[in-house]
């Protein structure tokens, strides 16, 4: 699984190939888990590129990428928590954040909070790719009881973009994962689960991780498949 949310290599790279990012551009990608996305806009574009995320073994997988493709100061990654890190206003081309606009605030606030933040750091016209939850249909209480609070989607797909119009910023394009991207992503999390009891049986905490996996596959199956959609969304502010 290469990408923290349900996202083919196909679309990843149609959606860079859209941004038209040159080598003289900068990057930042907020919450980049593993990096994969940035590193794909960097090898495309040449663009400086800067990547941040608050998990230790994200960033070590993402430093691997560096010295992989031999990026070297083009692209960086930064362990710190995105709300502390010091980011200078209207600094950048392109700010991104796929999945993880839960950093920037609980509950509904999350997804606005996140536009705003990253409307004071894009220069004038420029971009905001954000990946965000949506509903497909009403979701039935079970399912939100399953998940609990904050359940971390509050809009279906045109009032995420409505959210962000309503804070001044104009949509260009959006997308939406589909069915194949979305059980990609799902079932690599169980696979993967899966295959680390396998290979530590005796690892409790994997063992209780699995059993959680489990689960949440178990209602994924069941609500998760005809309720839940991700959309990916750009934006350019005026």
């Amino acid at each position: 699984m290469l990408f923290n949310c349900p996202i083919s290599v196909e679309k990843a790279d149609l959606i860079i190939s859209i941004l038209k990012l040159k080598s003289t551009h900068r990057v930042i990608d907020l919450g980049c888990g593993s990096g994969e996305f940035l590193t794909r806009i960097q090898q495309a574009s040449g663009a400086d590129c800067l990547g941040i995320d608050i998990e230790p073994s994200c960033i070590s997988l993402a430093e691997q990428k560096v010295q992989q493709h031999g990026l070297g100061e083009n692209l960086r990654f930064q362990l710190a928590d995105v709300r502390e890190a010091q980011l200078r206003k209207n600094s950048f081309e392109l700010a991104v954040c796929l999945g993880s606009a839960h950093i920037f605030g609980q509950g509904e606030a999350a997804y606005s909070s996140s536009l705003k933040k990253m409307s004071e750091i894009v220069k004038p016209d420029g971009l905001i790719l954000v990946g965000e939850g949506y509903w497909k249909k009403k979701p039935e209480q079970e399912y939100l009881d399953f998940i609990g609070d904050p359940v971390g989607i509050y809009n279906y797909h045109d009032q995420n973009i409505q959210q962000a119009e309503s804070l001044g910023l104009t949509p260009l394009y959006a997308a939406i994962s589909n069915q194949d991207e979305w059980d990609h992503f799902e079932w690599c999390f169980r696979m993967n689960a899966e295959y680390q009891v396998s290979a530590e049986p005796e690892n409790d905490m994997a063992k209780k991780k699995l059993d959680r996996v489990r689960q949440w596959n178990q209602y994924y199956r069941k609500f998760g498949r005809t309720t839940m959609g991700f959309g990916f969304y750009l934006y350019m502010k005026r």
